[in-house]
């Protein structure tokens, strides 16, 4: 507890800091136009020298970038919040820090905040989304960017991007190749003290290196077909990464542990967008995704030894159609209709001593068939009112092979409204009510373990996934036009909480990913991004989420919180222009006050971390070259994770025995230098 409240002065005291240090302004006008639309030019970010679209989109005041989800099944519900040139990435796997990264500053004409309700736009469910929109002249671009990454502990690693563009007559090639290195929050030295209730301790010494090799080939093209445009993009990924640890009991029975593993992913995209008479537009956009993964994790202690093989493939289709209508600069109406295939087949095996262990879901083919069909409307009743209603339906059918067969069938209607008031140029209230489904992790439904941290879960065919009714309020304040402050709250009201639950086969229990009934969601946030009242060209983003939940527990039936949520997270940034240095520094505060809490038949697991931090200095050496120092928890990162174990489950007796896990991880320095020509 005392942790826990120094986690939370800690991140109160950044906050405070945050809000005193800024300049206060008057309201004043954002440079919004009539359709809802807010431009910013490159003159607006010159002051800050930006390098590329990515450090460009993440001045924008009151807009903070989020990121596609490449794990939720689909299209509709994975985008992120930032279009290029008016549209979304063709495939929801590329990066959108990536794509923007790849857009040299020289190159953006300017940058749109649309906000919900503007006609013609489908908004995703994101009451604002910035367009990249790129100038059209004839140009040829060419970067390369090398560097190395090391650690403390002796790791050391090369890093590089290659990144070519070239556009001419309407048309646009892109291609890149990156290498990135990873030293992961897993790596680290520590040590493991377990308790007896009334006995004795023992302590052992913990020592853990995970590190990751990331490679990565693309291509993207796009030229107008007719009175539309094409665009294609192809990508090929593999992701490498080696795991060995050692925890030393000084009685000669040492555990040790070893777990590499490698991934391979290819993606092929297509969007065709047709600007068609009047206001109205089609897109048609179709994707295919390919992975395999291959992991061997062993583990030995004396003469014990314990294997666990993972073997699989999955895969996702996608074919999407959207029409937007806008009837008058006051009312539009949208549909689309969006069809999926998917599937993940795993073949996994667990060895203990050389013989099997049966675990539930250990040779399972899941396979999913997907639509969904929405329409909806945007009218704008006035100048200062704005209405979003719409419908989605979605039908799925889930089948599954192999140690249970088992289908499936569901049907969900999915409605949605949204309204928003802007009462002045600097205030925007919105308000929107709808119900969400939340997308099952196929990796769910097959075994899986870790076998260091000495767990092994089952799959579970009967699996469902969570669905909420979702209210959500928030407020944006404009102090000025570069400066925003954005509050907002959502409440959860959740049907089939995904969390944890028993499984029995034969003589065996195992834990597995289940439903456990219903449960609430409450969740606060602030985003705020400012300049500094006392230092030229600085600024500060500060972002905090404060969440709570509640479920019944399934083993107790008393109340808890839901498995792995964290009660707040938060970052702080803070970045400053040296225009005479042609110099840009900062420094990231991030993983404030983090802690998340598991909830299994037989144990609780409690796990927190210190605030971890960045010190970054960009140098721009003339107009082509840029050279980048890097610096992150140089001096150690603390990680804790409490166990509270039972003989049983945690409804039968007291607890019988305490673990505490305690591991501080090592720094990183990396240096790249960058070197682009062309324009």
């Amino acid at each position: 507890m005392r942790q826990n409240r120094t986690h939370t002065l800690v991140v109160h005291g950044c906050l405070l800091l945050a809000a005193a240090c800024v300049l206060p302004a008057q309201a004043q006008t954002t440079p919004t136009g009539q359709d809802g639309r807010s431009t910013y030019l490159p003159e607006y970010f010159s002051d800050t020298a930006p390098a590329n679209a990515y450090d460009m989109v993440l001045r924008l005041p009151g807009f903070t970038l989020v990121e596609a989800d490449a794990d939720v099944r689909g299209y509709a519900g994975a985008s992120g919040n930032v279009l290029f040139d008016g549209t979304r990435p063709t495939s929801k796997r590329e990066s959108l820090s990536g794509l923007l990264r790849r857009i040299p500053a020289r190159s953006v004409e300017r940058i749109e905040l649309i906000q919900a309700g503007t006609p013609g736009v489908d908004m995703g469910g994101y009451p604002v989304l910035a367009n990249v929109v790129r100038r059209s002249e004839a140009s040829t671009e060419l970067a390369l960017e090398a560097g190395m990454v090391a650690s403390p502990n002796g790791w050391t690693a090369p890093q590089g991007e290659l990144e070519y563009g070239r556009r001419w007559n309407e048309q646009a090639l892109d291609l890149g190749l990156k290498l990135a290195p990873e030293l992961d929050d897993d790596t680290g030295k520590g040590s493991i003290v377990e308790q007896e209730v009334g006995g004795d301790s023992v302590r052992s010494d913990w020592d853990t290196r995970t590190t990751k090799r990331k490679e990565e080939a693309s291509a993207s093209w796009r030229r107008p077909i007719g009175a539309g445009q094409l665009s294609l993009v192809g990508a090929a990924r593999a992701e490498y990464t080696h795991t060995d640890g050692t925890i030393s009991r000084g009685d000669g029975d040492d555990q040790i542990s070893r777990a590499p593993e490698t991934s391979r992913e290819t993606v092929l995209g297509a969007r065709y967008v047709l600007q068609m008479r009047g206001r109205t537009t089609l897109e048609m956009m179709a994707s295919r995704q390919r992975a395999d993964i291959d992991n061997v994790e062993e583990s030995y202690e004396g003469d014990d030894e314990e294997r666990f093989d993972e073997d699989g493939r999955s895969g996702e289709s996608i074919a999407r159609l959207d029409l937007t209508h806008a009837t008058s600069d006051t009312l539009a109406f949208n549909a689309s209709i969006e069809g999926a295939d998917n599937f993940l087949e795993r073949d996994n095996r667990l060895l203990e001593n050389g013989l099997v262990v049966e675990v539930p879901g250990s040779q399972v083919r899941v396979t999913e068939r997907r639509i969904e069909a929405a329409v909806g409307l945007t009218w704008q009743p006035a100048d200062d009112w704005t209405l979003e209603a719409g419908m989605r339906q979605e039908k799925s059918d889930l089948a599954q092979t192999g140690d249970e067969d088992l289908e499936r069938r569901f049907t969900y209607p999915k409605p949605r409204v949204a309204l928003r008031w802007n009462p002045d140029d600097a205030n925007q209230w919105r308000l929107s009510i709808s119900r969400e489904v939340g997308q099952l992790d196929f990796s769910d439904f097959a075994a899986s373990a870790s076998l260091e941290g000495g767990t092994v879960s089952a799959g579970n065919a009967q699996l469902k996934p969570d669905s909420s009714w979702r209210t959500a309020f928030s407020w944006e304040h404009h102090f000025s036009e570069d400066a925003a402050v954005t509050l907002g709250w959502t409440h959860d009201r959740i049907s089939d909480v995904v969390d944890r639950v028993l499984v029995q086969q034969g003589d065996e229990i195992f834990v597995a990913p289940g439903n456990i009934g219903d449960g609430r969601r409450d969740t606060l946030w602030l985003d705020l991004s400012v300049p500094v009242a006392v230092l030229p060209t600085a600024r500060i983003r500060t972002t905090a989420l404060w969440r709570t939940s509640q479920v019944t527990d399934p083993v107790t039936g008393q109340a808890r919180g839901i498995s792995e949520e964290k009660p707040f997270e938060g970052e702080i940034e803070f970045t400053q222009e040296v225009a005479s240095l042609r110099l840009n520094w900062g420094i990231l505060l991030e993983h404030l006050g983090e802690r998340e809490t598991k909830y299994r038949y037989d144990r609780v697991t409690r796990e927190s971390e210190d605030a971890g931090w960045t010190l970054f200095a960009e140098h721009r050496m003339g107009e082509p070259w840029r050279l980048r120092a890097e610096v992150t928890d140089l001096f150690g990162r603390d990680f804790r994770e409490q166990r509270w174990n039972w003989d049983d489950t945690r409804a039968d007796g007291p607890v019988a025995d305490t673990e505490l896990r305690k591991r501080v991880s090592p720094g990183t320095v990396s240096l790249t230098i960058r070197r682009s020509v062309g324009g």
